[in-house]
């Protein structure tokens, strides 16, 4: 998986029941102490049926994280219809400064 090495395991005891069935949840941490948690739309109301959902967030340590607004994106959360979508918009945060 691109960008594998920037996976932290911060899931083990998540809530949200983001991991049942075959959802995608993964947490990364860049250099930069950016990082995103990327979801798998789920298959209800208020969701859309496909594409994955981007939590921008901010380390503050190794176990750390605050949800923030970065200026290129003007929001927090992104939706992206296809995994090269939510690709790009890593790549956009790993270069955030």
């Amino acid at each position: 998986m691109e960008f594998g090495e920037y996976v932290v395991d911060l899931n083990a005891d998540c809530v949200c029941g983001c991991m049942d069935g075959d959802r995608f949840h993964k947490i990364f941490h860049f250099p930069n102490d950016y990082g995103a948690s990327v979801v798998s739309n789920p298959k209800k109301e208020g969701f859309a049926e496909r594409g994955y959902r981007i939590l921008l967030i901010r380390f503050s340590n190794e176990t750390e994280y605050r949800v923030v607004t970065a200026p290129m994106f003007d929001k927090s959360i992104l939706e992206c219809d296809t995994w090269d979508e939510a690709l790009d918009a890593l790549k956009k945060i790993k270069e955030l400064t």
